[in-house]
């Protein structure tokens, strides 16, 4: 069971059109700026108006991205991404496809909460994601920031919050556990995952429940050395990846096994008078 470490917000429930929504009011003091709840027709591809695929590159989480809609596709009101062996391309070198979709220079926000719904597959070499990226023109990575709202690996059936900074990763400086420990959810249910984020914070959430929480620092030496690079818009990204070859954690991919996350919504709130 979660421990509670504080309270979440109870969210009104929407209807189920997709798309950007402009000053809909949600309860209290936040109200809807984006919504996409994958109601296409079944073998559709998401919403072109918010979606694209994720380029092809060479980390771990891209280096297998495909546009084929063999990986990502709507089914029955989801957006499913999805890992398969590489049956469809002999002259691609990729071993397995893989499905990611963002709204890079489609949708991007500053400050405000985003909820998915999500649920994935338990098993060798899982790896799939919910996170944001800042929307260039923006510093390299990790310089610019990356906010990874879930995270999950092979078999282990937990869920991982996490932030990556130069303070973080180039400099080595870590987050304390107890601000951003692993929870054991039962990832192949659906849950929502969450993140508030403040010009001050980043607290992440799962079903409502606060899971972590990264503070921006009153040191002048750790805001030089940017540990705070989340001051600018930042952009979604949903996607089914694997794991690398001889990764220890997560464990080697299965290329004879159909890896599939579905995503059941995306909302993006934002407190009223925020542009």
């Amino acid at each position: 069971m979660i421990k509670n470490l504080l309270c979440g917000l109870l969210l009104a429930f929407f209807a189920s059109d997709a798309g950007h929504v402009k000053a809909q009011a949600a309860k209290g003091e936040w109200q809807l700026v984006f919504r996409d709840e994958f109601r296409q027709k079944n073998g559709s591809q998401p919403d072109v108006r918010y979606w694209s695929c994720s380029p092809r590159g060479w980390s771990t989480w891209n280096r297998w991205i495909s546009d084929s809609r063999s990986v990502a596709f709507i089914r029955n009101g989801k957006l499913v991404c999805r890992a398969i062996r590489n049956m469809e391309n002999p002259a691609d070198t990729a071993q397995m496809l893989t499905g990611a979709v963002e709204t890079r220079g489609k949708f991007t926000f500053l400050y405000g909460k985003i909820e998915v719904r999500a649920k994935t597959n338990l098993h060798v070499g899982n790896f799939p994601a919910i996170w944001l990226m800042p929307q260039p023109p923006a510093d390299p990575n990790p310089e610019g920031g990356e906010i990874d709202i879930l995270e999950t690996f092979g078999i282990h059936n937990d869920t991982f919050h996490s932030v990556h900074t130069h303070w973080t990763a180039n400099l080595k400086h870590t987050v304390p556990k107890n601000q951003f420990p692993s929870y054991r959810v039962g990832i192949e249910r659906w849950h929502v995952y969450g993140l508030e984020w403040t010009p001050n914070s980043l607290v992440f959430t799962i079903d409502g429940v606060v899971t972590g929480i990264y503070r921006k620092s009153t040191d002048p030496v750790a805001l030089a050395n940017k540990q705070w690079p989340f001051d600018k818009p930042f952009y979604i990204i949903l996607n089914q990846s694997v794991r690398t070859f001889g990764t220890p954690f997560g464990g080697d991919p299965d290329l004879d096994y159909v890896y599939e996350t579905e995503f059941d919504w995306v909302r993006v709130y934002q407190r009223k008078g925020t542009k």
